[in-house]
Formats: C-alpha cells, structure tokens, sequence
C-alpha cells in the first residue's frame, strides 16, 4: 500500500477503501487475513478515521468481517454467499430489463458493446480487474435501463462481492469454468451469436459469446430471450462458483 494524497474529488477514507478493495479482490489481502486499523494507516500516511471509515464501508459491502474485541478480518467466502450474489444478482437485473421493456438507449448499447471487447481482451490477458470491470460496466447498463435509483444502489452494493467471487475462480481456473461449456450456450435461445474465437477457446470464449447473445436480443427488443440468458447466465455462474467455493472454503 502506497501513501496517497487527498484530491478535491476524493476524500481520504474513499482512496483507502478503493485500494483495501482493489487488494481484496485480487488476492493481495487473503481471506482472514487480519485488518489493523493502526497499521493501515501507517502505511498510507493518514490518521486512523479515514482508515476505521474504510473498514466500515467494506463489511456493509461483505469483503471484511468485524468481530467487537477483535477488529476486522478479510471475509471468507463461503458458498452461500456464491449463490446469494449470483441468485440477487440475476434477479435484480431481470427486474430492471423487465422495467425498462428490454429499451436502452443507443448508447447505452455501445457501451455493452466496447464492454465485451475489453472482457474478451482481459480475458486473453489473464487481467482479472480489467475483466471484473468490463462486466460490471455491461450489466451496470441493464441495470441503469429501469431508472430506479434504489434497484441500482441495491445492485451495486453486490458489485465488490462479484469481483471477489470472480477472483477466487480465475485463481482455480483461469476464468475457464466459470463460464459454462459450448453446448450448454449452443441450447439456449441466441440470436445469431459469434462463433467462439479460437483465441479465446478454453471456456473464457463462452462468458464472451453469452454476453453477445445479451447484448443481440436486446438491441431487437426480445425482453423473453433476455430473460432467459440473464437466468442461464446466473445460474451456470452461481453453481459454478458454489462449487469452487466449497473446496476453497475446505482448504482454510
């Protein structure tokens, strides 16, 4: 951790929670490992407030665990919780489209669409930030299309647990079964989808073509296909990761 000064834009607290949950979800800072107030803001040459304000925001958002009389630990993952973000996170986005009569704006389109290129890219570069962050930016725009500020706030508050979930995949396999098999994305209803690049072959290939497919059934307004991905796409994610969870969690 590097000490960081304050801009006009950003405050203290807010520089040390993006980079104490930059470093959890890329594995820096492991699963129980130990958070201490005092340490942390040595290192960043800053008093203990914004440090303790930090820590705060990041058990509401279920990355650090706080005990009374022990202070805060990196939270363990637990397959529960795999399924419960996946599980809320399909829900609320299929809420949104429902909302919003599969309608986004154009550009809001462009945005999925320079989206999944930089997924495909992160992928190919083994880069599991620039990939959590191209997916978040995708689904954000779901989300955005029913112009309901609680169910975005609700949605993003799951956005850090995600990346950790994806981190804690990529690390076991490479991005490749998170993203479910060719045959299962050959059954669903896909409109015209691009054929798997060769480069990107070993399953990371399928998580680019299902968002392909998303992206094609909402641009012609098909708000059942819709629905029926973003399902598929959840589910086969979520069991994915309930499984990689629970042998994760059997290891500690």
């Amino acid at each position: 951790m590097q000490k960081q000064r304050k801009t006009s834009n950003t405050t203290t607290s807010e520089i040390v929670l993006e980079s104490l949950r930059e470093q959890i979800i890329n594995g820096i800072l492991q699963p129980q490992e130990k958070l201490v107030e005092a340490e942390i803001a040595r290192k960043f040459g800053l008093s203990r407030g914004p440090v303790r304000e930090a820590l705060r925001q990041l058990a509401v958002e279920g990355l650090v665990d706080y005990c009374p009389n022990k202070g805060c630990t990196v939270a363990l993952l637990s397959p529960q919780d795999a399924y419960e973000v996946f599980f809320l996170r399909g829900s609320l986005e299929k809420l949104a489209i429902q909302k919003s009569n599969c309608l986004l704006s154009d550009y809001s389109l462009m945005i999925m669409e320079a989206s999944i290129e930089e997924f495909r890219k992160a992928i190919l570069e083994g880069n599991t930030m620039k990939a959590v962050r191209a997916d978040e930016t995708f689904h954000l725009q779901i989300i955005r299309s029913a112009q309901l500020n609680r169910l975005t706030k609700m949605w993003e508050l799951l956005s850090p647990l995600n990346g950790a979930m994806f981190l804690s995949v990529q690390n076991a396999n490479r991005f490749g079964q998170l993203s479910g098999d060719a045959e299962t994305l050959q059954n669903a209803k896909c409109l015209e989808p691009n054929t798997p690049d060769q480069n990107t072959s070993y399953n990371g290939s399928a998580a680019v073509w299902t968002h392909q497919c998303l992206l094609e059934a909402i641009r012609i307004n098909d708000l059942q296909t819709t629905c029926d991905l973003l399902d598929q796409h959840y589910e086969e994610t979520g069991r994915r990761v309930y499984r990689l969870s629970l042998m994760k969690e059997q290891s500690f």
